[in-house]
């Protein structure tokens, strides 16, 4: 039997510690508007998780791609080979070589725990929870998360959160590297390697930034709203907007005002990488293609007879041939037409059906006959005469 209810009257903490007690196993799908959020248990811990919003080759991607790892053209052919494939795209870049299993294991583990500490941010929402897991789990690189790990970083996050959203201009306002940024020289520019050894080092280097605002600084190549920025950082979002606000009070991050460029990722068309832009240009073609698919064959090619070898076409033509029933087929629609109208024979009837009859109807009218279900009429019996008395 699912569990279902509102979040309102029964919260992401209680659910998910609920969950962990019971030692349950099952999904549990989030729903807030027109986002879904599907988080996967065993045992009472985490063993996936999925959104509408966010894709995991979204992430890894252009992740891959910002470091160095992968070129924009590599990562179109990877999304190529997995749409022929279709297998993972964790799987394909492992098969490659571009990534190790340990990159893809903290990858997934940072994606999953992007969305949770996302969604433990709404207020109202509704879940439901089944007892089924999906088959295709990927559980050679999902590390399995325990719950109370991500119900203390949710808390301190919604203790954190409130301060940091009122430093930023606002998630979709588009920033830009100011002029005293652009001619500062970054650590990670000098060795992007060493960037890739630890997880947000706080040591600062001759640029007076800490590794995770020097990586959150590299983002901004381009001018960008923060929400885009969370979208593609190696950080969680709390760490990515403190960054982001610690660069602004800093002066070298600024709003843009007026149109801000657009960026453009040639593996990346509509935040959808599974369309190229070959694909999007040629799009706008399909439709009126598929109408000039039907409509010419209907304007010239429909033939004006019935013995056009095109019979599916011919059938639109008005019928010129009469069919004649042989056989048992005459004599059943003879039957049929006699029980119908059994004063004729049906012979009026078949005349307005545009069947008319050669002669009258073969089947005897009926009703001239005795009815053989009809009980016999017994006559009574004669009384015996009465003898005269002498």
């Amino acid at each position: 039997m699912a569990l279902e209810g509102s979040l309102r009257d029964f919260d992401l903490f209680s659910l998910f510690n609920m969950i962990k007690i019971q030692g349950k196993n099952g999904t549990l799908v989030l729903s807030q508007g027109q986002e879904f959020v599907k988080v996967f248990f065993e045992n009472g811990e985490i063993v996936g998780c999925d959104s509408n919003q966010v894709r995991m080759e979204d992430r890894l991607g252009t992740m891959l791609v910002r470091l160095g790892r992968l070129t924009g053209e590599e990562l179109l052919g990877m999304v190529q080979v997995q749409r022929q494939t279709l297998k993972r795209m964790g799987t394909l870049l492992l098969e490659s070589g571009k990534v190790t299993a340990s990159d893809l294991q903290d990858a997934l583990f940072n994606q999953a725990t992007s969305i949770l500490h996302r969604t433990f941010r709404w207020v109202e929402g509704d879940y439901r929870f089944d007892s089924m897991l999906p088959p295709d789990l990927d559980r050679d690189h999902f590390v399995p998360i325990p719950v109370d790990t991500v119900l203390m970083e949710a808390a301190r996050i919604q203790d954190e959160w409130p301060e940091v959203e009122r430093r930023l201009p606002g998630m979709d306002v588009p920033l830009g590297k100011s002029p005293q940024a652009q001619a500062l020289h970054l650590d990670i520019d000098r060795d992007v390697s060493s960037v890739l050894d630890g997880r947000g080092h706080m040591q600062h280097g001759t640029s007076g930034l800490t590794h995770e605002q020097e990586m959150v600084l590299s983002y901004f190549d381009h001018a960008q709203a923060i929400r885009d920025i969370v979208q593609v950082s190696r950080y969680e979002e709390l760490d990515t907007c403190k960054a982001v606000a610690d660069l602004i009070e800093a002066g070298l991050l600024e709003p843009i005002t007026g149109d801000a460029p657009k960026v453009v990722r040639p593996w990346v068309v509509d935040g959808n990488p599974d369309r190229t832009p070959e694909e999007w240009d040629s799009s706008r073609y399909l439709w009126p293609l598929v109408a000039l698919g039907f409509l010419l064959p209907l304007a010239l090619y429909v033939p004006r007879h019935r013995g056009s070898m095109n019979m599916g076409l011919a059938s639109l033509q008005p019928v010129d041939v009469r069919v004649v029933p042989e056989g048992p087929t005459r004599l059943r629609q003879a039957w049929a037409l006699r029980l119908t109208s059994p004063k004729d024979g049906g012979v009026m009837l078949a005349k307005d059906l545009g069947r008319p009859l050669d002669g009258p109807n073969p089947v005897a009218d009926l009703t001239k006959f005795p009815d053989p279900m009809a009980q016999p009429v017994i006559p009574s019996p004669e009384p015996a005469p009465t003898p005269k008395k002498k």
